[in-house]
């Protein structure tokens, strides 16, 4: 393979690498990095021919996870390369971010400062994290529409992508939101038991419906995060459907288990050069 080129940096950086590289119109860009990362690198190639490698170097590794499962970058980078499918992401918008997984509305998303916190080994700011979260859980009420007919007051508002819904296929043109309004902590407890059996699109504290678009909004600056990342949207946010985001490179079905199949559309005759150039 030639014309290939790396580059590495801390997080403040990382953001001028992707444009400095988009200027060469690359084939095809690995990407090995945490949520914010990974969503930087989509975000800069939306709307270009340039496939995507997105793998899981952080934390969540929410996207990552969603593409290939569970695995290690490096299992994720040999089933890739050994069986690869390309595939056209759709996604949504916040403002001028893009989300490819989900956008979580409401004070749960509070829990990913703590989980980090935990990881980074800072035990008091995770403690202290954790309960700003458990408290601002009951403090702050979400207000959503998403039409005439659903709207209304919810604790958590969060915006799912076709790529990780246990309901939508891949090809459908729409997000999935789901509203869940929690009283108290018990009510909470009942909903995390639900979803552990995989049961909690049938309580009835949570209101799901397929949409293009979700407008939210509170009394006071709300907490949102987009695919594990923390983003400031003031006291509203509109959350639309965006078609064609990204051209990502996954594995094929056959001979790979992810924790949802997902549908790829290219054949592999589209598979970028650069690929078959590692693979040889």
């Amino acid at each position: 393979m030639t014309d290939c080129k790396t580059w590495c940096g801390a997080s403040d950086e990382i953001q001028r690498a992707f444009a400095e590289a988009a200027i060469n119109n690359p084939e095809m860009l690995v990407v090995l990095g945490g949520d914010g990362t990974i969503r930087t690198a989509a975000e800069t190639y939306t709307g270009t021919d340039t496939y995507l490698l997105l793998l899981p170097g952080g934390t969540l590794n929410v996207l990552p996870r969603a593409l290939y499962g569970d695995s290690s970058w490096q299992e994720a980078l040999k089933e890739t390369l050994a069986n690869p499918l390309t595939k056209e992401l759709s996604g949504g918008r916040v403002g001028d971010k893009l989300f490819f997984v989900a956008p979580v509305v409401g004070a749960p998303g509070l829990w990913m400062e703590a989980r980090e916190a935990l990881r980074e080994g800072d035990i008091l700011n995770t403690v202290g994290k954790a309960g700003v979260a458990f408290e601002a859980m009951f403090d702050t009420t979400i207000q959503y529409f998403i039409s005439p007919e659903v709207s209304g007051e919810a604790e958590v508002v969060a915006v799912i992508c076709p790529l990780v819904s246990e309901q939508m296929s891949d090809s459908e043109h729409s997000l999935e939101a789901a509203a869940i309004d929690v009283e108290n902590a018990t009510e909470l407890f009942g909903l995390a038991t639900a979803a552990a059996f995989g049961k909690w699109r049938d309580d009835e504290r949570v209101t799901l419906t397929k949409t293009r678009q979700v407008t939210v909004q509170s009394s006071r600056d709300i907490s949102l995060f987009l695919d594990g990342e923390k983003i400031r949207v003031g006291k509203n946010a509109e959350i639309t459907f965006v078609q064609r985001a990204v051209n990502v490179i996954v594995p094929s079905l056959q001979g790979f288990a992810r924790a949802r199949p997902l549908c790829c559309f290219a054949r592999r005759e589209s598979i970028p050069k650069a690929v078959r150039a590692i693979r040889n």
